[in-house]
């Protein structure tokens, strides 16, 4: 069997030992004849594309010595068809050539896909994609091998874009996000791949890897082109920003198995702390402001306000509940939550019903619809005497509606001064006032913001604080934690061990149980944390690892230029390694 391998890697093997050795010219030759199978191309044409700076003649010549040569390679190979004037490729099945598996394959997958058979497209479409090793010819740049490759590299894009969504619909995530990067790394420049994986992603539950490609993209549009995300793909980044569940509270919020493949969100234990945050919005919704803030340090941390969870409260929803919700970074937020908080409401625009002395002052955060503007900036607060009817103008903006509203403010340990005055002013502005401030606190790093303690001291004396500090989870919460995030019973015997190599944290639980299992039955446990975690950093990239021993060793406080002057990568490389 004559093997000829043309998509990223260039031999010729098969009846008898080794490789046989040929020209770039010839390899060339063959590619041209096989992308045209079935086709007779005159020798006169291939001349003229082979050898365009030649005389006919000396072209002819030319044409005549690598087939020479490629009759040589091929001995009595019969895929080959010579006459006179022209030469043609056949399939046979004594020769296997990549090229022609991966238009074969994929034609049959294409046609599989118009006769709704799912199935066949599955095995069809990977298996045309096995084939495709690289470019084709990778090294040449023959005009018509240029334009050659382009489009078996749209066909191969177009593929993956087929694969994946079929992926998707059957229930199969992991290969679906498989199939959008492999795209990605074919057109890098087109969005679409990008998009696909960031939804792929979020119905995985992996929304740190959803932001990181999202951010990725941006990277590699600014670097190329100098432009930033289309429209489409901004809208579905917001919308992921929207929905997703804050990063904060990830690890004890964990998806349950489901056939659908979209992950279904299941909270393991605080039934204490959620039942005194859904008493908190219960009492907000009838009339009486409050701040309530879950404390916790890293690996702790549950999801203190989960939309359907608070909710849940008689009424919330039926009276038009509203939760915006913002999700703190490092050095502060200089307001874009609250403009955000502003501009996406559900219901009509806040300033509508405002006095237009308090829409002005809106304006300076928000501008009025239809006209640019940079939002807020130093205007908002350049005088001292303008800061109370600015925030005055922001809370009435909040609160016009009337409507029970829940505000969510995630790694409040990260809001800077301006951001805890609108608060307090919040609170402070209207008794009647149906407002709920929902906010998490990681708390293992007390002298981070000195600022911050002195406004909860001040909050505490309002009395409109409820304060829950999160311990870990008990035994019998880690053994449910744990066959939530495996889908499988945890081992009778594992469940004590779970809870002294853990000590109920639920981040090192999900880790523990993730890297072990038994696909039969039950949840295994590994017995060494250290080991777990070092399996799932074995797992990343040899870039990846370099870089989490970097930020280790630097402690929490980095930047991304640090790190990249550290592992001598450019910054795009760091971020993809996150």
């Amino acid at each position: 069997m004559l093997q000829l391998s043309l998509l990223g890697e260039q031999h010729i093997a098969g009846g008898g030992p080794g490789t046989r050795g040929h020209s770039a010219r010839t390899a060339a030759l063959v590619a041209f004849l096989v992308a045209n199978a079935g086709s007779p191309q005159a020798r006169q044409r291939i001349a003229g594309l082979f050898w365009p700076e030649s005389t006919d003649a000396q072209a002819l010549t030319n044409l005549r010595r690598e087939l020479h040569n490629l009759r040589q390679i091929l001995r009595d190979e019969p895929s080959l068809v010579v006459t006179s004037r022209d030469l043609c490729w056949q399939d046979t099945e004594t020769c296997h050539v990549d090229l022609r598996i991966f238009d074969i394959e994929r034609e049959t997958a294409l046609a599989a896909a118009a006769a709704g058979d799912d199935p066949e497209v599955l095995v069809h479409g990977a298996a045309a994609l096995a084939q495709y090793k690289g470019d084709l010819l990778p090294g040449q740049y023959e005009d018509w091998l240029i334009e050659a490759r382009s489009q078996l590299d749209r066909e191969c894009a177009d593929l993956c874009d087929l694969l994946g969504a079929t992926l998707a619909r059957t229930g199969d995530l992991a290969g679906a996000a498989a199939a959008a990067r492999r795209r990605i790394q074919l057109q890098p420049l087109e969005e679409a791949g990008y998009c696909a994986l960031m939804l792929v992603q979020a119905d995985l539950g992996d929304r740190a890897g959803a932001v990181s490609t999202y951010h990725h993209c941006a990277s590699v549009l600014e670097r190329d082109l100098g432009v930033v995300p289309g429209p489409a793909t901004q809208q579905a980044f917001q919308r992921l920003m929207a929905d997703a569940e804050p990063a904060a509270s990830q690890p004890a919020v964990q998806p349950a198995p489901a056939r659908s493949g979209r992950a279904a969100a299941q909270l393991v234990g605080r039934s204490r702390e959620l039942s005194a945050l859904q008493e908190a919005w219960r009492t907000a919704a009838a009339g009486r402001p409050g701040l309530a803030l879950v404390r916790g340090g890293g690996g702790r941390r549950q999801d203190p306000h989960r939309g359907g969870d608070l909710g849940a409260g008689p009424g919330a929803r039926r009276r038009g509940g509203q939760q915006p919700v913002f999700r703190g970074r490092r050095g502060g937020w200089r307001w874009r939550p609250l403009r955000t908080g502003c501009a996406t409401r559900p219901s009509r625009p806040p300033t509508a019903t405002l006095d237009p002395a308090w829409r002005a002052e809106v304006g300076r955060l928000m501008p009025a619809e239809g006209h640019a503007g940079r939002g807020a900036d130093s205007r908002a607060m350049a005088n001292a005497w303008q800061r109370h009817r600015f925030l005055e103008g922001l809370a009435r903006a909040l609160i016009a509606a009337g409507s029970p509203t829940l505000l969510v403010l995630d790694n409040v340990q990260w809001c800077d001064l301006e951001t805890l005055a609108f608060v307090t002013f919040l609170l402070g502005l209207d008794p009647g006032a149906p407002v709920l401030v929902a906010g998490t606190l990681r708390d293992d790093a007390p002298d981070e913001n000195r600022d911050l303690g002195d406004w909860m001291t001040r909050m505490r004396a309002t009395g409109l604080l409820t304060e829950l500090s999160l311990s870990p989870l008990e035994a019998a919460e880690t053994a449910s934690l744990a066959e939530a995030v495996s889908g499988l019973p945890l081992a009778r015997d594992d469940a004590d061990l779970l809870q002294a190599t853990t000590g109920g944290f639920p981040l090192f639980v999900i880790e523990a149980v993730r890297h072990g299992g038994d696909p039969g039955g039950t949840a295994r446990l590994d017995g060494d944390l250290m080991a777990v975690l070092r399996g799932r950093l074995e797992q990343s990239t040899a870039a990846a690892r370099e870089v989490a021993g970097l930020a280790s060793a630097v402690g929490a406080d980095f930047s991304l230029d640090l790190l990249a002057e550290a592992s001598d990568l450019d910054p795009d490389a760091v971020v993809a390694c996150a």
